[in-house]
């Protein structure tokens, strides 16, 4: 929202001046840290000794009273312990510290003893984790159509069903560079089910859970016309868009229909060595989509360009901050003032030629980026071919085509999954083949 107030000249094409860096204005730093430890119990770990808050280690209880012993879900609240809560005995049994407490939460007597392993508070203290570590996530590669042929693999059918270290390796390659293609896909409307719940239950949106893409008459959207489709990303009208997109090729066309993809992640990261400016105002300025079809589907949200992590660090280079782009021009929205009231000093046409004069310097540059030809990765896919990428990373596009005879026009059968079942099938996979070491 717009609360400023704007000096704009008429006829002036100059933005203001920039008050600060806008990638960091407020970055956490340890030498400001002020610490309230209040009361503590000191604990001795590794022989040194350490001072744990009364509250937090009654909160770390593992005891069956505390932590269901089958569902591993926490029995009591945190809030209720109480702020004045006293420890009365502290000793060691069985690898687990041990705590009796003279005032403890609601519904526990005396006779309750708070167990914590000892390994969990050696792992705090070596970790900042209290649980067991995830497994560390492989760095993200930023890759040109070059670096992403040297560095990545197809993967056939069989193997990607059958074999969970192929389908880690498969996973970990849609993580580090968020694009992979299995191959020798059965050509039956089903497959791309088959191929989405090895890695999580399918998103269901208005297209259904699974849907076609192929040259419709009266075509309510671009994807189904045999025209050139542009670099964009899927449903960014919507609040939560898909992760990960799947399109299974069943039928290609006599000539065209090309796939392309880019690294919308190296044009960031480039964009921010030679023009931090640019990418600040691509992370702060929002920009409305839409899917509007009266009668049938009405969907708007409005989101940068690039979307920028939590800050959890001390100190972050500008790719630090990047969790996803957004970037999808042919649903683009006519723009919306929010907080706009026409007792404000600027009118709403000085407003958007404010906000816009910088932005579409910006998006001019990024554009550029993504469509340099040394980073689009073109591939005519073929059938039983299917493709697997990030729909908050890779941009994908598609050359125009011709249109086949009814019954022979290219068809692609899609399907899309969210971040969280990615995420966890990484996590859950990573973990067995730690533990199996």
């Amino acid at each position: 929202m717009l609360h400023e107030t704007l000096v704009v000249q008429e006829g002036s094409n100059q933005r203001p001046p920039p008050k600060h860096n806008p990638l960091g204005p407020a970055i956490f730093r340890p030498a400001s840290l002020r610490l309230n430890l209040g009361t503590s119990i000191p604990l001795t770990i590794d022989g040194q000794e350490h001072p744990f808050n009364p509250i937090l280690l009654r909160d770390l209880c593992s005891c069956p009273l505390c932590i269901d012993q089958s569902t591993r879900q926490k029995l009591f609240y945190s809030a209720d312990i109480p702020a004045d809560i006293q420890v009365s005995e502290t000793y060691v049994k069985n690898g687990h510290f041990r705590f009796r407490w003279s005032v403890d939460a609601p519904g526990y007597g005396n006779d309750h003893v708070s167990s914590i392993p000892i390994e969990a508070l050696e792992r705090l203290l070596r970790t900042g984790m209290l649980d067991r570590a995830a497994p560390e996530l492989p760095t993200r590669q930023y890759w040109t159509a070059e670096t992403f042929d040297q560095e990545t693999s197809d993967f056939s059918f069989d193997t990607y069903m059958n074999d969970d270290k192929a389908l880690l390796k498969a996973l970990r390659q849609l993580h580090t560079h968020g694009l992979m293609f299995v191959s020798g896909v059965p050509d039956d409307e089903t497959s791309v089910e088959q191929l989405a719940e090895r890695i999580g239950p399918l998103k269901t949106t208005f297209y259904g859970r699974t849907w076609d893409v192929r040259s419709v008459p009266d075509a309510k959207n671009v994807a189904y016309t045999a025209q050139n489709l542009g670099f964009h990303m899927d449903l960014m009208y919507m609040k939560q868009p898909p992760h990960l997109q799947l399109l299974h090729c069943i039928r290609s066309s006599s000539a065209g229909g090309a796939s392309l993809f880019t690294d919308s992640f190296k044009a960031v990261e480039d964009l921010a060595r030679t023009d931090l400016d640019s990418m600040a105002t691509l992370s702060k300025v929002h920009i409305d989509y839409h899917y509007d079809h009266p009668g049938s589907q009405y969907y708007h949200r409005r989101r940068p360009v690039i979307e920028q992590r939590p800050l959890q660090r001390a100190l972050l280079e500008p790719m630090d901050f990047v969790a996803s782009v957004a970037w999808s021009p042919p649903f683009q929205a006519p723009p919306r003032l929010r907080g706009f009231s026409p007792g404000i000093p600027a009118s709403a046409p000085q407003l958007l030629s404010h906000r816009y004069n910088g932005w579409h310097e910006a998006a001019r540059k990024f554009n550029q980026l993504i469509h340099r030809p040394k980073g689009i990765y073109e591939r005519l896919m073929k059938p039983g071919e299917c493709v697997i990428f990030d729909n908050r990373r890779v941009l994908h596009a598609r050359s125009a085509f011709k249109v086949g005879d009814v019954g022979k026009e290219r068809w692609l059968r899609g399907a899309y999954i969210d971040e969280d079942p990615f995420l966890s099938k990484l996590h859950v996979m990573g973990r067995q083949e730690m533990e199996a070491q």
